[in-house]
């Protein structure tokens, strides 16, 4: 809300916000603060001049279920420019929580329906950069954080391979776009696990990168240092095509600084190969065993890299049981407090997006009653986190994180990747009563979230004629190792399409 939006502030309005301080003031303090303040404002006004300009022109339309009977769109747009390269004849749906300018984003809510952002992510320009059309925004959960019915307000989001099931969440329209052949890969993102979960259950290639090798600018976070943007795809060249384009580093967003991009093309076409030779896989002990059925087809995947040269040992993380804590502290206050922000990051030098800001705020001013439940509790667990607890906890999870962080990165001087089952559950029915338990589902997942690293899910078979994935995890900004062990398993697999 601008100053020229608003009265000047008087006595009483400094005392209002004193409330929430442990200090009071008198009077006369009172009324020199409110003169202090309305003087500020006016130095604010200077900054007005770099606001955004109005969102470009571009159609689209909303979707519906005549046209996407599985729920996998929010809207649809046809966007590409004369650029060539990696991503020539490559159509694309992008996640509800990326910006595509002048196309909406409502990041999965209400409360959104009306925004429409200035300009592109930076994702986004460079698959366009790269020679690709972008055909539609994906459906998603709401704000990124799903598991039942209500995250899903726009459209519900079926399975391809059984549409009675959940798709998985939160990038749940970028797994069913690509597994229903509706495009050829779609971006998602992944907090703890929300690429992930939609490509095992719909049976398709899911990469999580590297924490810092994709651009988060223009971007509508759950959790700034959880959260990576990354490919779903119907095969693994297409996918390591997507993240090739926009991988690298960014002005506008500091944590990319440190990106190393590989040649990940090339990596997938080493790999078809499907010789392993030299290649140590390191079977995460602490990843299996959750259910028996999932665990028998990742333990004959892994079977299969052996048969094909590679070395199998079992390992594990010490610290392993602090991972789903350290991850429900550090992702819900830090979704608690972007969300009190209006979606500004604070502490981060990032390319600051002022229309989506001023958008979440009237938001969820004007329309904060139609939040789902979900989001409602995520949003009161944060603030109990903060203003109850006093984020002590926050604090204790940053250092689990860390030896989470350091015990994963050790397993790597004694082995190439990591293997396990990906999602240790089947999708869900919907309607049926049978809703998930996403933190328990997630403990296969979040780990490699709060540690950084780069996971991939791949499928490797059904369980009651629903798709199970094999996980596999590589060394930070190693994704090229990471492809081409994928790449060896989809042709000793026969192929994911």
């Amino acid at each position: 809300m601008r100053t020229d939006d608003t009265e000047p502030p008087d006595a009483d309005d400094i005392h209002t916000l004193a409330e929430s301080h442990p200090f009071a003031l008198d009077e006369a303090t009172a009324e020199a603060f409110a003169d202090e303040f309305a003087a500020q404002n006016e130095q604010l006004t200077d900054l007005e001049a770099f606001a955004e300009g109005d969102p470009p022109e571009r159609d689209y339309r909303w979707a519906d279920d005549d046209e996407d009977p599985l729920g996998g769109f929010i809207s649809f747009t046809e966007l590409s420019t004369d650029d060539s390269g990696l991503l020539d004849g490559i159509e694309l749906a992008v996640k509800d929580n990326i910006a595509v300018a002048g196309v909406p984003m409502t990041c999965g809510s209400k409360v959104l329906e009306s925004y429409r952002p200035s300009r592109d992510a930076t994702a986004v320009t460079r698959l366009l950069e790269a020679g690709g059309t972008i055909v539609g925004k994906a459906n998603m959960d709401e704000f990124a954080f799903g598991g039942d019915e209500s995250t899903m307000p726009y459209r519900l989001a079926r399975n391809p391979r059984n549409p009675d099931h959940q798709p998985g969440g939160s990038s749940a329209g970028s797994g069913v776009a690509v597994a229903n052949g509706d495009v050829d890969a779609a971006l998602g993102s992944d907090t703890g696990g929300s690429v992930r979960f939609p490509a095992a259950w719909c049976g398709v290639v899911g990469i999580k990168p590297t924490r810092g090798l994709v651009s988060l600018d223009g971007f509508g976070q759950f959790s700034k240092t959880l959260d990576t943007i990354g490919p779903l795809a119907r095969d693994t060249e297409t996918a390591a095509r997507v993240l090739q384009s926009m991988a690298g580093p960014d002005p506008a967003d500091e944590q990319t600084r440190h990106a190393r991009v590989g040649d990940y093309v090339e990596s997938v076409d080493a790999g078809r190969s499907a010789d392993l030779s030299g290649l140590t896989i390191g079977v995460v002990d602490d990843l299996m065993g959750k259910a028996e059925a999932i665990d028998d087809h990742s333990r004959a995947a892994i079977e299969e890299l052996e048969a094909h040269g590679a070395t199998v040992t079992s390992v594990s993380i010490p610290s392993y049981d602090a991972a789903l804590p350290a991850w429900l502290a550090v992702a819900f206050t830090e979704i608690g407090a972007y969300m009190r922000a209006r979606g500004q990051n604070y502490w981060f030098d990032g390319g600051a997006h002022p229309s989506f800001v001023a958008a979440l705020d009237a938001g969820l001013r004007e329309r904060g009653e139609e939040l789902g439940p979900t989001v409602r509790s995520t949003l009161l667990y944060a603030d109990y986190l903060t203003t109850v607890l006093g984020d002590e906890y926050y604090a204790l999870a940053t250092r689990a994180r860390h030896a989470l962080t350091e015990e994963v990165s050790a397993l790597f001087d004694d082995v190439d990747v990591l293997a396990s089952t990906g999602v240790p559950a089947l999708p869900p029915e919907w309607g049926k009563g049978h809703e998930l338990d996403v933190l328990t589902a997630m403990s296969n997942t979040s780990p490699f979230n709060l540690t950084g690293h780069p996971a991939a899910s791949l499928p490797c078979g059904t369980v009651e004629e629903l798709p199970v994935s094999l996980q596999l995890v590589a060394p930070k900004f190693e994704e090229e190792r990471l492809f081409h062990v994928a790449s060896a398993w989809e042709a000793i697999y026969g192929g994911f399409e």
